[in-house]
Order: C-alpha cells, then sequence, then structure tokens
C-alpha cells in the first residue's frame, strides 16, 4: 500500500526525476489493470491513519475502474467484499466522524460515483435495500435531527445515481438502456416513494441550518420529476414549500429551478394542462421579490419553461378548441412577464426567454398561414414585443462602441444578442408587415428630426436608430424595397422618407464613429435609393469623401469606408458621370502605398493567419478609380490623364525599389513590390471587360501596356518569391479581362516566369486561370498554348510523382489531380486539343494518356476518376479512327484497344467499385459512353477485337461474349447501360 502512495505522489508532483515519473506512472497502470488491483486500493482507501488524499482518490478511480469495465471478473464474494467495506467507510466517515471538514469534496464525490456503479450492478438483485441502508445512515436513534454529513452525502448519491441511469444526454450502449430501465421500473414499485419523501423531510430539516444541503434536495425532486409519479411532487405539502421557498433568499433560485424541472415534465397535454392550471404559477410571480439580478434570471426561466409548456399544448394537433382556449389563457397571463423580463436590462435575463419568444411567433406565423387576423390583444403584444426587441438591440450604458479595453467576448455576445433579436424582428416583419414598417418608420423619424432640432443624443440612440433603418432592408421582402410610389414617383414610401431624412438630416456629422460607419453601411444597402432621387448623390459622396467616411481619423472606419464607397461607386455607376473629376481629386492623398510588417492574429480553433491589413482595403480604392476612369462619359484623353496620375506613382515606385537592388534584410521590400503591381491590377480590375476574343482599342492601353511591361520586369528578377509571383497572376488575370488580346504577347514570358517556381498551390490555381485564357482566346492562342504545354505539363508531372508527407500534402495533390484534368478538358472546350498532338507535343502524349489513364483506374477517387473516363471520352470523339478509314492520331487507337478498352472493364469489376454509390455510377455512365462511341465509329472491328481477343484474355466464355456485343449493337443507351449493369454484377459474382 505505500508503494501505490508513493507512486501516487511521484506521478502527480510538479517537480522531480522524469525517468522516476515515468516509473511511478507505468506503476500505478500496472496497479489499476492488475487483476488483485481493486483490492490493494480498497485497503489504501480504508487505512488508519488515511492516506495522503492523492492516493486516495487514485485508490477511487481503480475502484471504479473494476466496476465498470470489468466487473464479469468478480465473484459473488468480491462484490460483497466491496459492498461491506464501502457500507464501513460510510459509516465511519458519516455518521461516526463528526467533523465537518474531515473528508475533501473531491473524495466524497467519488466515493458517491464508485457507490453508484456499485449500484447499478447489485440493484435490485443483491442488493435490495441498498437505499433503505443509504437512509438508515442518515437517522439517528432519535429520529432527529439527522446526521448532517450522511444527508450530504446521501443527496450527493442520489444525484450522481441519476446521473447514472436516466441522463439522455448520454450516449449509452443497448445493454445499459435496458438495465437502467428495469432499474427505474424496480425503483418505482416503491424505493421512489422512499426517497421522495426523504428528500422533501431533508429539505424541511435544513432549510434553515444548511443551505447546502436543502439545495441538494432540491436537485433530486426537479432531477427524479423526469421520471417518476408526479403526485409524489405536486402535492399540497411540497408544493406549498417551493413556493415559501421562492421568498427564501438563499433557497429561492434552488427552489425556482425545481419548479421549472417539475413545469417541464413529460406528460399527455390535457393532463399537463391540467397540473399547469392547478399550480398557479403565474398568481406566484407577482408576489416575487425581484430585486436580485441572478434571481431574475432564474424566474425568466421558469416563464421560459412555463411559456414553451403551454405554447407546446396549445399547438397540439390532437387538443381540442376548450384545451386550446384554456391553455392560451394561461399563456396571455404570462405574457406581461415575458415583456419584463425580456426588456431586463441583463442581457442572460433576456435571452433565457428566447425559446418563448420563438414559440409565440410560431404561433402567430401558424395563425397567418391559416388567414385568421390577430386579435386587438394579440396585436398590441405584437406591437409592444417589437418594441422591446429593438430597444434590446442598443448597447448598453457600460459599453463604449470600439473600446479596445473591452472584451471581444463581450462584443462577440452582443452581435449574437443582436443577430437572434433581428431574428425575432423579421418573424413580426412577416406576421404583421404593416405594424413593423409603422413602428420602424416612428423610431427611425423620431430620433433624425430631434437630431434635426438640435437635440442632444447619446451616441447609443443614434447608432441604434441607424442599425434599425439598416435591419429594416433584410426584414421585408424585395417587393417592400421601394423608395417612390408606383402611381407617383414624385412621393416617396415611407423607406425612401428614411433613407432621405437621414441624408437630408447630416446625422452621418455625428460625433461618434459609431453614426458615420452605420450611415454609409445604410446608403450602400439602399443605393438604390439615388436612382430615384439623384439631388441627394452629392451630399452623399461629400460625406464619403471628407473625415466622416475615406479620411476619417480612426483606421476601422476609414478602411471599412473604402470598401463601401467601392460598391457604392459600383452599384451607381452610370449616375457618377458629373462628379468623377471632383471624387478623385479628393482620393489622390490615399493613393500612397507603404508596406507594413504582417501581423497575425488566430482562428477560432486557436491557428495563426495573417491579419487583414490596411493594404487590403486599400485595393478597393484603386479598383473605385478604375471604376471612375473608365466611365464612358469621360474624355478619352481625359482617361489617359487621370490613369497616368494613378499609376505612374506606383510605376516609378517599382522602378526605385528594383534600382535600388534587394537588401534581404529589408523585410518589407518584396511586399511594397508586390503591393504596387497588385495597385496596378486592382486598377485594371475597375476597368470594363472587352469582348470575347478582342482587343481593347482606347487610347488608355498603352498606358497599362507599359505598366505590364514592368510587372513582367519585377517577375522575372524576383519569381523566387511567392508574394511576387501571386501579384503578377492577380494583376494579368485583371489585364486579360481588360485589355483582350493586346496581353497575348506576354503570356509566354508570364507563364514561364510564374512556372519555374511555383508550389503546388499556386499550380492549382494557375491551370484554370490557364485554361480561362484558352476559352477566351481561341482560336487565336493556339501558338502560345502549343509552346507552353510541354512545360506545363512537365511542372505538374514533377508534384504528381512526388509522395505527399501528411494528410494536407494529400488532398493539395488530389486537388492537382481534378486540376489537371480540368485544364485537359478546357482545351477541347476551346477547341485547342490540337496542341497536345502537334508536331511539338505528340511525342508527349502517351506519357498524358497514362497519367489519365492511372486517374481513371484509382477505385479511391471517385470524382477524379469520373473525369478521367470524360477526358477519354471526348478524346475516343476527336480522335479515334472510323472504320475502314485511319485515324488522325498516330498510336491513339492501339492505347484504346491496348489500355482504356481493358479499363472500362477492369475499374467496375473490381472488388472496390460500389455501383450503388452515387459517383461511381456517373463513371459507370462515362465508361458505357465510351464503349458505345466505339462501336459507333468502328462497329465491326470492336466487337470483333471484343470476341477474339479481349474477352478470351480475360476468360469470359465465348456465348457471354457474343451476347454482349450484341447487346452493344441493338440497345439503346439505357438498357445498354442496365445491361452492362448485369453483365458487371454477374462477373463480380
Amino acid at each position: 500500500m505505500e508503494q501505490i502512495e508513493q507512486a501516487v505522489m511521484y506521478a502527480l508532483g510538479p517537480h522531480g526525476d522524469p525517468s522516476l515519473k515515468l516509473q511511478a506512472n507505468t506503476y500505478c497502470e500496472q496497479v489499476k489493470n492488475a487483476s488483485d488491483g481493486w483490492q490493494m486500493c480498497l485497503q489504501l482507501f480504508m487505512k488508519e491513519p488515511k492516506a495522503v488524499p492523492e492516493a486516495r482518490f487514485f485508490a477511487l478511480q481503480v475502484l471504479e475502474n473494476t466496476l465498470q469495465n470489468r466487473y464479469e471478473t468478480l465473484d459473488a464474494n468480491a462484490v460483497e467484499f466491496i459492498q461491506q467495506t464501502m457500507m464501513q467507510y460510510l459509516r465511519k466517515e458519516f455518521v461516526e466522524n463528526q467533523n465537518p471538514a474531515s473528508e475533501e469534496s473531491f473524495i466524497r464525490n467519488k466515493a458517491a460515483q464508485s457507490l453508484t456503479l456499485l449500484f447499478a450492478r447489485v440493484y435490485p438483485t443483491s442488493w435490495p435495500n441498498f437505499f433503505k441502508d443509504m437512509i438508515n445512515l442518515v437517522q439517528t436513534p432519535s429520529g432527529t435531527p439527522s446526521h448532517e454529513k450522511a444527508a450530504d452525502f446521501f443527496l450527493r448519491l442520489c444525484v450522481s445515481i441519476d446521473e447514472e441511469i436516466a441522463r439522455l444526454d448520454i450516449p449509452r450502449h443497448r445493454d445499459e438502456i435496458v438495465r437502467n430501465t428495469n432499474i427505474k421500473d424496480t425503483m418505482r414499485m416503491g424505493d421512489i416513494q422512499i426517497l421522495a419523501a426523504s428528500w422533501f423531510e431533508l429539505l424541511q430539516e435544513f432549510r434553515g441550518s444548511n443551505v447546502n444541503i436543502a439545495q441538494l434536495a432540491l436537485k433530486n425532486i426537479g432531477a427524479y420529476i423526469a421520471w417518476m409519479d408526479i403526485s409524489l411532487v405536486v402535492n399540497d405539502h411540497v408544493m406549498s414549500a417551493l413556493y415559501e421557498l421562492l421568498g427564501d433568499v438563499q433557497l429561492r433560485i434552488a427552489a425556482s429551478e425545481c419548479l421549472a424541472d417539475v413545469v417541464s415534465k413529460g406528460m399527455l397535454p390535457l393532463d399537463k394542462l391540467n397540473m399547469l392550471q392547478m399550480l398557479n404559477v403565474t398568481s406566484v410571480l407577482g408576489r416575487l421579490d425581484l430585486s436580485d439580478p441572478e434571481f431574475v434570471e432564474q424566474t425568466a426561466r421558469l416563464v421560459n419553461v412555463l411559456g414553451i409548456e403551454l405554447c407546446k399544448i396549445y399547438m397540439d394537433n390532437y387538443v381540442g378548441p376548450e384545451g386550446k382556449a384554456a391553455a392560451y389563457a394561461l399563456i396571455e397571463s404570462l405574457l406581461p412577464y415575458l415583456l419584463k423580463f425580456l426588456a431586463d436590462e441583463y442581457d442572460d435575463t433576456s435571452t433565457a426567454l428566447f425559446a418563448f419568444v420563438n414559440d409565440m411567433l410560431s404561433i402567430f406565423k401558424k395563425q397567418k398561414k391559416a388567414r385568421q387576423p390577430l386579435t386587438q390583444p394579440q396585436q398590441e403584444f405584437l406591437s409592444a414585443l417589437l418594441s422591446v426587441v429593438i430597444m434590446k438591440m442598443k448597447y448598453d450604458e457600460e459599453t463604449e462602441w470600439g473600446n479596445e479595453d473591452d472584451e471581444p467576448e463581450e462584443e462577440a455576445l452582443f452581435s449574437e444578442l443582436r443577430k437572434n433579436l433581428r431574428i425575432f424582428a423579421d418573424h413580426i416583419a412577416a406576421i404583421s408587415e404593416e405594424l413593423y414598417v409603422s413602428y420602424m418608420h416612428s423610431v427611425v423619424m423620431e430620433t433624425m428630426k430631434r437630431y434635426k432640432s438640435g437635440a442632444e443624443l447619446n451616441w447609443r440612440e443614434v447608432e441604434l436608430c441607424l442599425y434599425a433603418l439598416y435591419t429594416y432592408g433584410e426584414a421585408l421582402p424585395k417587393a417592400a424595397m421601394q423608395f417612390v410610389n408606383n402611381n407617383d414617383t414624385t412621393s416617396l414610401t415611407l423607406l425612401g422618407e428614411m433613407v432621405s431624412e437621414m441624408v437630408t438630416s447630416n446625422i452621418s456629422a455625428y460625433a461618434h464613429p459609431s453614426a458615420p460607419l452605420q450611415f454609409f453601411e445604410n446608403i450602400v444597402r439602399y443605393y438604390q435609393f439615388f436612382e430615384h432621387r439623384t439631388e441627394h448623390l452629392p451630399q452623399a459622396l461629400a460625406a464619403f469623401v471628407d473625415t466622416r467616411g475615406l479620411h476619417h481619423p480612426l483606421s476601422l472606419i476609414r478602411s471599412r469606408c473604402w470598401y463601401l464607397f467601392y460598391r457604392f461607386v459600383k452599384q451607381l455607376k452610370p449616375k457618377m458621370d458629373p462628379y468623377v473629376e471632383s471624387v478623385l481629386s479628393s482620393m489622390g492623398d490615399l493613393l500612397v502605398i507603404q508596406a507594413e510588417t504582417p501581423v497575425e492574429c488566430n482562428t477560432m480553433d486557436g491557428m495563426p493567419i495573417p491579419s487583414a491589413s490596411t493594404f487590403d482595403s486599400q485595393l478597393f480604392l484603386f479598383e473605385t478609380v478604375g471604376t471612375l476612369i473608365s466611365l464612358d462619359s469621360v474624355e478619352p484623353m481625359k482617361q489617359v490623364d487621370y490613369l497616368k496620375i494613378v499609376l505612374e506613382p506606383l510605376v516609378e515606385g517599382i522602378r526605385k525599389s528594383m534600382s535600388q537592388g534587394y537588401n534581404t534584410e529589408d523585410e518589407l521590400f518584396m511586399l511594397q513590390l508586390h503591393h504596387y503591381v497588385m495597385a496596378i491590377g486592382s486598377v485594371a480590375k475597375g476597368f470594363p471587360d472587352v469582348p470575347k476574343a478582342s482587343a481593347a482599342t482606347a487610347p488608355w492601353v498603352v498606358v497599362f501596356k507599359q505598366a505590364t511591361e514592368i510587372i513582367l520586369n519585377v517577375l522575372q528578377t524576383f519569381n523566387q518569391f511567392v508574394l511576387i509571383r501571386d501579384a503578377a497572376r492577380f494583376s494579368f488575370a485583371r489585364f486579360i479581362t481588360c485589355l483582350g488580346s493586346e496581353v497575348l504577347p506576354y503570356l509566354p514570358t508570364l507563364i514561364n516566369g510564374l512556372l519555374t517556381e511555383c508550389e503546388i498551390t499556386e499550380l492549382n490555381d494557375f491551370l484554370p486561370f490557364i485554361g480561362l485564357v484558352a476559352h477566351k482566346f481561341k482560336p487565336m492562342i493556339h501558338t502560345i498554348m502549343d509552346e507552353l504545354l510541354l512545360p506545363l505539363v512537365k511542372r505538374v508531372f514533377d508534384f504528381l510523382n512526388t509522395t505527399p508527407t501528411g494528410t494536407d500534402e494529400a488532398m493539395l495533390l488530389l486537388e492537382l489531380r481534378k486540376a489537371y484534368i480540368n485544364f485537359i478538358v478546357s482545351l477541347f472546350n476551346a477547341e485547342l486539343e490540337g496542341v497536345l498532338v502537334s508536331e511539338r507535343n505528340i511525342s508527349h502524349l502517351n506519357t498524358i494518356l497514362h497519367t489519365i489513364l492511372h486517374f481513371a483506374k484509382d477505385n479511391s477517387d471517385p470524382a477524379t476518376q469520373k473525369m478521367s473516363f470524360g477526358v477519354f471520352m471526348r478524346m475516343v470523339n476527336a480522335w479515334a479512327s472510323v472504320s475502314q478509314q485511319p485515324g488522325n492520331v498516330a498510336g491513339f487507337d492501339q492505347f484504346v484497344y491496348n489500355e482504356m478498352i481493358p479499363a472500362t472493364f477492369a475499374v467496375p469489376m473490381n472488388v472496390a467499385f460500389n455501383i450503388a454509390d452515387g459517383q461511381s455510377l456517373l463513371v459507370f455512365g462515362e465508361i458505357t459512353s465510351i464503349q458505345q462511341t466505339m462501336y459507333m465509329k468502328q462497329s465491326k472491328e470492336f466487337t470483333e477485337y471484343l470476341v477474339n481477343v479481349f474477352f478470351p484474355s480475360i476468360r469470359c466464355p465465348r456465348d457471354a461474349a457474343e451476347r454482349y456485343c450484341q447487346a452493344i449493337q441493338q440497345c439503346g443507351n439505357k438498357e445498354f447501360k442496365k445491361y452492362f449493369q448485369g453483365f458487371i454484377s454477374e462477373a463480380k459474382s
């Protein structure tokens, strides 16, 4: 025993020789798994003087492990010994020893867990008097008072037993479920009545002297009520005590929790209704002292549970009209408390009611669906509910918007609260659009008018007003998003009035950062208003470009406004003509690029990722500039001038950096170059797309071409840096859309610069990019694609031939497979498949074919498998010879017969191929299409090959081979597919 105690202390000690700790841990495991380990540990647990608490805890762990996992190894004598020893411990520790601090709480809890596991094994078979024995420990010879320590342990044990046999949220094996059901059935036959009486007696005895014991008694009543006879609790004695305890400062929370458990007990709807009528909880609510926030929150939870249960009864289809009326009458009596607690200043109290609110709104939505109009009281409640919901969206007085000292969790919790409240507001809008619109209009307009009149408003009121207007656009259907009346475009709708008032009130100048930010969010959401009222556009633009928006002193507001302004300009592009010059001149100072050292932040799971930088938002400004410069109304030569003003500082910055040369100690050098290149690409992104396969002809083209050349110079010099490759690829993707075929001469240099050093992640992005280029510039890009195919394919093979070192690399290689196959498909789609068989590339076709064949045979990746057979189908259509006519691709027919056709049989015959799987079925469809296409193109030659060469090679009987050939000749697509499926199934059986 001493050895075990020493080993536990060594194992748990914070310091010490690591090798000794390892030996100690190993020894403890040996004791735990030894057949007699539990005996040694039980002796250690019971020895006098007591062992150290850590060793006694370990001893109980070993006993617990034996009872839970190796009970079958114990004989009847061993079980009886454990039972007697545990009873000896209980008498000694909780009856004879009156020192309240003689046992640590974690030992008491672990002892209760061990005894619970023993109980589950021996009750009612070999220990039918378990509960009577436990209650006897609690009782004194005289009957009162009870043994206080024994009472505490007994109640903890009862809680533990309920968790073991009745908790529904713990996954259990079927045998355990059957065992637990039998235990509960036996307890209901007698012991549960004794327990309920004992809990109540202990509650009454200790309510004034030991709060912890009284709380445990209430906890047991609440826990067991779910599966015991309701009359054991819902009777005059218990309920009177419960209602009294709601007035007891120390026990009222526990009493409220217990009452909530009683209310939520599963019962038949009408039985539950009768019980709730009898309990009459609403009458008690009015008499409660609600000065303590914690008790208020628990009372809100009680109201929530009661409301949920009543709504459940009301919405039950089997409850008749009388029952529904009675249930709704009780609901109506609860509604004032719902509103009261929902409006509470503490958010935890408010959120406690959310389920009840949701159920009420479900009742109203169901009523609307049934075309039953809301009653007057229902309309009044809905109006009051909307008012509370909107007011709860306001920042509380303790919160300072954007205050870095505030906990991020607090802001996140408030955002979550707002999100849920918005859902309620949306539901109310769906139930009564008229009520919603009227209320929101009054809230917004009243606040705006107060602001215009010079009244001093708290920033929280202003922010709420603007936020409420923002949510308006999500709550109503698109049809309601009208700003002028259909029959009179000179008059505004209620939404039009609110937006107009917001713009003209100059509320964007309110001296708190939350106001201008929400103002800009709103005008972007309601940009269509300015299509109807263009006279308000100058005021909105002025707010955007001054210190309220793009030039706001706070970077958080400023960077968000850069994005919002980009959206605003993009959506109102046709209306921006008169303001191009003034807007561009006001943005000039914002286009200066200054690289910053990257900062990392953590994801929700703790993974570090780069934080969004100022430059990320600045890119939106460059794109906005491109959009404004490229407007059709701007004269072509002015476009050139504007574009030079924007691009020349960027190009000059690149030249200056290149002339200085790269200093490895300058960590911002590459980042600065990257930013210059990205900014040029973003300006190009703002320009319109040129039509497919054509070239841009505007005078500004030459300005972009000059920028293109210097970007290529950067790439050629620093293509070993991923930052530069990413930026070059980004910019050229934008040049292609706005310059068209003018970019083609630069593509070979670009692609070679990107390929030589690219990583697999870049290649996965690059292949779709090349496919897009091929499609956009077919057929004029044929020569370029012919030249680039081999370097591109070689780079793909370099990666595909590597062995992945982990799951992430394996996933990237799977993605590369798909990207490679899709690239081949894109060549066929662009009618550029000729580059695969050109004089330059024909000698490498066999390698390409065999890589696709390898993917086609891989049953572990049906998605790529289907794509691979799809490529073969395209190749067969394009290159397979027709009967009596030689094919135009030498050696392809030989590949078809030697490799492809055998694969169309080998793949579905493989045991790993599951035709019942949806993706595999798609693969099978491609396979049957290849076979049918080969027959259509070569008919007799194909069938003779099957009968005389292929089928004999796989030992297929000749009659089966001939039936197969007959099917492919006579059946349509669906019939042949069905036949082939049966053919494969028979071959595999």
